[in-house]
Parts: C-alpha cells; structure tokens; sequence
C-alpha cells in the first residue's frame, strides 16, 4: 500500500511539473506595457461565488514587488465585505500557495494587494470579480507608486515604433513638417494627436549628422512612442569650376601651383579655398614641348563627397583642330552605353590645315560606358598632322528613369523630309501625344535636339526634353524618323503604246518572210 501511495504521488508532482512547463511554453513573455493583469486570462469558477482564476500562468520578476489594485466596481458585491475578502495565489515552480487580504482604499473607492514572490510564475487561484466595469491592474511597485488603470497590452501589440527619417542638408524641415509624417490612430480608426515628447533637431544647427525624435501618442491610457531617427546628409560634392582650357606660352610656363589658385572652389555647407585642392594627377609640370597636358584636382568636404576637375594646359605655337560638337550628351541608365567611337560620332574636326585629317582619342574617360546615375567627365583630344591639338570636355549625364518611362517605339515621329519642323513644333507635338496618353505635361523644354541641321536627311533622330508633371521634373526623350518620300512611277501610258507597237513590229516581219 505503501508503495502504490508513493507512486501516485510520484505521478502526480511529474504531471504537475509536465503541467507547469506546457503552461510556462505559451505564456513565458513579460507583459509590453505597465499591466500584468489580462482579463482575457481569466476563468469565472462555475459555483457562482463571483471570483476567477488564471487559466494561463502569470510570468513575473523574481524578488520584485508587485501590486493588485482592483476598483470597487470592478469587485461588485464583493466591495462590501472588503476586510473579510481574500485573493488566492500560488507561487511556481515551488507550488507555494497565499492568500492574500485585500486592504480597501475607500476614499478612492479602491482595494488592493502588494506580495513578493521569489519564483518566476504565478498563478491566480482566486480572484473577487462582480464586474461593472474593467479597471482592474497589477503592475510593478508598490500601492503608492499607482498611477492609474491601464489596459493589458498584447505580447504581440507594439509599444515603441522607430523609423529614419533622411533630411537633405540643403533642405531643412520644421518641427511641424516632420511631424506631418507621423500619424496615430485609435483602434477605431480615428485620428489622435501626436506630441513631440524630445526633438534633438529643432534646437540643432542642422548640419550633417543624427539627431534623434521621439513622438507620443496616448489612447485608453496607453501611450505609444515612435522613435525618429532624423539623418541629415549632404550629399552635394564640392563645385570646382570649369576654368575651360588654359593656354599657356612655352616660354611663360607657371608652375602648377600657380595656375591651381585661379581655380575657384565652393560648397554648401563648408568655406572652401583654391588652398584646399588636391593634386591628383599631373603631366603638366614635366612638359618642356608644345602640347596638351592636364592636371586633376580633387576636393572633399566634411561629409567625405569628393569632385574632380580635370584641368587642361595647352602650351602653343600654333593652332589646333577645332572640335564642334556638344558639351553634354544625356543617357538613361537602361540605355545600351555608348562606345568612344559611338561619342565622337557627335562631334566634327575640322584643322585649318589638314581639314578631317586629324586623329581623335579621349585623354579623360571617367564615363568608362557606366550605367550607374551620375555626371561624368570626357575630354575628347584631336590631333593634326603636325601634333598641334586641342581637348573638348564632354558631360555624359546617365539620368535615372523616375518619372513616366515612354519607350522609344512608344514616342516615334515620322518627318517627311520636305516638312520641317520647328523647336516649337516639336514641343507642341510632344505636349498633344503625352495628353493623348493621360498624361498632363507642361514647361516643356528641349535639352539637345540631334533632329537640328538633319531636317532634309533621311535618318532617326534623338531630341532630348524636360518638362513638369504633377509637380515634378521629368525627363524623356523622342525619335523623330526623316524619311524621304518616293513618287509613284506611272507605267500605264507606256504600256499601251509599247506593246500594240512591238506586237506590229512582229507582224510585218512575218510576212516579210514568207514573202
């Protein structure tokens, strides 16, 4: 008999263990907010005596205090026999159990329990609830530390919300702009009013960095914060300006030094001077013959954006070929990159001497066919016969696709070569096929128009626009094809004189023959 009683009890503290750690699985997260308390987590006990227990375990911190306050309400029928009213509580894993007298608050019409419990669960086995309403709360801290109900808050519910918010240098925003961005509902959907609890950017000089923000927004007592994180960046690299090609007499060479503090250097957030120029490249100083030579400087910023400028000294005696052509040609990044001889197909030479004999070559390539966004420097070398040769710098712009992609097959215009168009034309005919399309453009501008000087060719031409949609710059582009237009050949007349002619012809040499 012995035994059997020891197996039993045995059974029963492994099941309750089994129990106890199943229950732990599901429920082993701290509360998000202030209150441990979820009514949700509470059984009515099917006596009627009008108290509850915990279906679920209750996590809690070991060696901490903790208090239940319950609102006279909230306990019904039970308020009046507060000083006789218990609330039971078992401590796990150690199975200890406690009940606790509830103290009654009558002025706030308010009672309530304070225990500390070394495990880390508990499990409420009975709990006085007649409820009228739901305020009802246990939170960390003692009785007078209570700052009012607050409603349980799901372990899946999100408290704190974070987010960057990047803010060009160049671009400054106001509270009131930022906080444009942060919205905050009440489960019903209406809208709450969102405070700035601390702003480090306000009060900043906005210069590039991190600045953090936190908003606030409180409903049924819980409040909500979102964490900003406001990164101001300056992503303008210095402006070094194009001095253009310098000549320079072989006899009078400057050294390189000389020659960089005509360079002007500027930038929006920092004080440049032409003292704060690199030298990156040189094969100008060496140079003791006439010839092109450059040299690159370099400047960066505080924010670490860095631009080059490659300046070009011709040291003369002669001239040069003379390059005509653009200074930008204008790309988008699914365009197939253009090759050097693809480039120089933009561009004429012509020597006072040697005419087109000239050879061509790029000195500078920092293009290198990329498709990634940018402005990108070329200098395009032609060379005569006797070495004299000049240098035109070329921008290759590779333009993202943001606005309205019209493929080139999308935006074709077919020319006859006897029907001119104009500038204006052109840009009334783009502005009447967008609309065609649904789309509202307007302050349309041509960029670059290879159509120019092509009118009466025969050929497909790029003409290259802006123009404004919606508020914003837009780019595209259209083809306009020249094709000259072949007039029928009438053959009828012909014809009918020809072969009743060779067909008499035939006849009569017949019967001369017979003859």
């Amino acid at each position: 008999m012995k035994k059997i009683t020891l197996f039993l009890l045995l059974m029963s503290f492994v099941f309750g263990f089994v129990q106890f750690d199943v229950s732990a699985e599901g429920y082993d997260a701290l509360p998000l907010g202030k209150n441990y308390l979820n009514l949700n987590n509470l059984i009515m006990k099917s006596d009627g005596s009008g108290y509850a227990y915990t279906k679920e375990l209750i996590r809690i911190k070991s060696f901490q205090q903790y208090t239940i306050v319950l609102d006279y309400e909230f306990l019904g029928q039970h308020s009046v026999w507060l000083g006789d009213i218990y609330i039971g509580i078992q401590e796990l894993p150690s199975h200890d159990l406690y009940d606790f007298l509830v103290l009654s608050d009558n002025v706030n019409q308010r009672a309530y329990i304070e225990f500390i419990f070394a495990d880390d669960y508990m499990h409420i086995t009975s709990l006085p609830m007649l409820p009228n309403n739901y305020n009802a709360i246990m939170y960390e801290g003692t009785y007078a530390d209570f700052s009012g109900y607050e409603p349980y808050i799901d372990v899946d519910d999100q408290i704190d919300y974070y987010g960057v918010l990047p803010i060009d240098y160049d671009e400054p925003m106001t509270l009131e702009e930022i906080k444009a961005y942060i919205h905050a509902e009440d489960p019903n959907g209406n809208p709450l009013v969102v405070s700035a609890e601390s702003d480090l950017y306000s009060s900043s000089s906005k210069l590039p960095g991190s600045y953090q923000m936190v908003f606030i927004a409180t409903c049924n007592q819980i409040a909500k914060r979102y964490h900003l994180e406001v990164r101001v960046f300056d992503q303008s690299a210095p402006v070094i300006a194009d001095p253009g090609v310098i000549t320079v007499a072989l006899n009078a060479k400057p050294d390189v030094d000389t020659i960089k503090q005509d360079i002007v250097v500027s930038d929006n957030v920092d004080q440049m001077t032409a003292s704060d120029l690199v030298i990156i490249a040189d094969n100008y100083t060496a140079a003791t013959t006439i010839g092109e030579y450059t040299f690159t400087v370099q400047a960066t910023d505080s924010s670490f954006n860095t631009s080059t400028r490659t300046i070009t000294i011709d040291l003369i005696d002669q001239n040069g070929p003379t390059i005509t052509g653009p200074s930008d040609i204008y790309l988008y990044t699914s365009d197939t990159p253009l090759t050097g001889e693809q480039i120089k197909a933009y561009y004429t030479f012509i020597d006072d001497v040697d005419g087109t004999n000239v050879t061509t070559s790029f000195s500078v390539d920092t293009y290198q066919q990329t498709q990634a966004p940018g402005i990108y420097n070329m200098t395009l070398k032609a060379t005569d016969q006797a070495n004299n040769f000049k240098s035109l710098n070329i921008h290759i712009h590779v333009i993202e696709n943001r606005g309205p992609v019209f493929s080139t097959d999308e935006i074709v215009l077919s020319v006859d070569a006897a029907d001119q168009m104009t500038e204006q034309e052109l840009i009334d005919w783009f502005t009447t096929h967008t609309l065609s399309l649904g789309y509202n453009v307007s302050h349309v501008r041509i960029l670059y128009n290879e159509y120019e000087s092509h009118e009466n060719e025969s050929g497909n031409y790029y003409v290259y626009l802006n123009y404004e949609m919606n508020g914003e710059t837009q780019s595209s582009r259209l083809r306009v094809d020249v094709q000259n237009t072949q007039s029928t050949f009438n053959y009828i007349p012909y014809l009918a004189f020809g072969v009743p002619s060779i067909a008499a012809l035939a006849i009569l040499y017949i019967i001369k023959r017979k003859k």
